[in-house]
């Protein structure tokens, strides 16, 4: 019989990868208000923290699909876990002192040696449990362990018991799903009607900054560059301002890219006016930048239609002060030339205006792409006669045009 195509899937492993990821984070949160580090992933353990260049804590993470899963005195994972600890130990790069965590979404079943290696209070018993993983490591005929059986028993007793009494058993802790309850409850700090979004951003950022790390290693991520981007979320989801997509800011569209645009009415606005290529390309990156960052607000509960309406309406008055003025200049029976003159006048203040959509977005483009949007429903533009022009263009195109 052929086996099926699930016989190759990973969603275990996946999900195992994501589980000491997000684990990474959440212990990152919570140590951050104790004291300075720096955490590493897949470096001396699957997480590690340092302080002052030495290993302060290792993290094993071990995430099961299988809800029954259970840490015996004869478990893989645990002498697994045991035998990279012996390892490091031997090698002197997680010194003894070094707290050692292997935090599972499995169980321990009571009077196991992992239930007796449980926080620090009730039921630990460090002497218990090195007696039933000696009795373990002796009786168990598995190969597959025999190195860290071997490893184990060449211990000392009083060794064992030293190694032991840094390590922590942290069971049926939460699958890699129900985590993002504790990463908003980590979050309290932001507003509740907000704390899914943050969690969203942080892990947004986290994720990037976990893959730069493992592609380009720099010595692990400092406490520091964690809570400045926590700040940064918190202070983006204040009343007085908005947080901004960092993709988005960095977007720049391609010149090549250009004809692609050159139907809609905005790219035929600047186009009217005698506006250079790299000002259209400047139009389309701001377009498309506002555009996309004002549809995520609005997905996000951050801003409602009503406040996007009276953004447009406030920028539309500044325009058509703007217009008024430039018209007023030309006077009657103006020339093409002067008429396209006014009009790149027009199309600066629109490049250079600075009309905050809150106070404390500071971003040029939200102002500059949002006055683009204007031009591209017709409601503002840059030519004096920008409508006539535009109606009768569009016309001739087939693609009409928006009131």
């Amino acid at each position: 019989m052929s086996p099926a195509l699930s016989t190759f899937g990973a969603a275990g492993s996946m999900a195992g990868y994501l589980y000491q990821v997000r684990i990474a984070l959440l212990w990152s949160i919570r140590r951050s208000r104790v004291g300075d580090f720096t955490v590493s992933i897949e470096t001396l353990d699957d997480v590690s923290f340092e302080v002052s260049g030495k290993a302060d804590a290792v993290l094993q993470t071990k995430h099961s699909l299988n809800a029954v899963a259970n840490l015996t005195d004869l478990s893989s994972e645990v002498w697994k876990t045991l035998r990279i600890w012996l390892v490091g130990l031997a090698s002197g790069e997680i010194p003894l002192e070094t707290a050692r965590f292997l935090i599972t979404t499995a169980d321990a079943p009571a009077g196991s040696a992992c239930a007796a290696l449980g926080v620090e209070g009730a039921g630990r018993d460090v002497a218990e449990a090195a007696k039933l993983l000696k009795q373990a490591a002796i009786t168990s005929s598995n190969t597959e362990l025999k190195e860290a059986f071997e490893a184990y028993l060449g211990l000392e007793e009083a060794e064992r018991e030293a190694l032991l009494g840094r390590v922590y058993v942290l069971p049926s802790q939460p699958d890699v799903a129900a985590i993002e309850a504790q990463l908003q409850s980590e979050l309290y700090h932001v507003s509740l009607h907000h704390q899914d979004l943050s969690v969203q951003m942080l892990e947004g950022w986290w994720f990037r900054r976990v893959l730069d790390e493992l592609v380009q290693p720099a010595g692990g991520i400092p406490r520091a560059e964690i809570d400045a981007q926590i700040t940064e979320i918190q202070e983006s989801l204040k009343p007085n301002s908005l947080p901004i997509d960092n993709e988005l800011d960095a977007l720049m569209v391609a010149l090549e890219q250009l004809p692609e645009f050159a139907s809609r009415p905005f790219y035929k606005q600047v186009e009217l006016v005698g506006g250079s290529q790299l000002r259209i390309r400047n139009a389309i990156t701001s377009y498309l930048q506002a555009f996309r960052q004002r549809s995520a607000w609005a997905r996000d509960d951050l801003l409602f239609d009503a406040d996007l309406q009276k953004y447009d309406q406030r920028l539309h008055t500044e325009w058509e002060l703007q217009f008024a003025q430039a018209c007023d200049e030309l006077g009657a029976g103006a020339s093409e030339d002067a008429m396209a003159r006014a009009g790149r006048a027009i199309l600066k203040w629109a490049e250079d205006a600075h009309v905050p959509i809150r106070s404390g977005v500071n971003v040029p483009w939200v102002c500059r792409g949002s006055l683009h949007m204007l031009a591209e429903d017709l409601r503002l533009g840059w030519h004096p006669e920008f409508q006539a022009r535009l109606q009768a263009a569009l016309s001739e195109s087939g693609k009409g045009c928006v009131a």
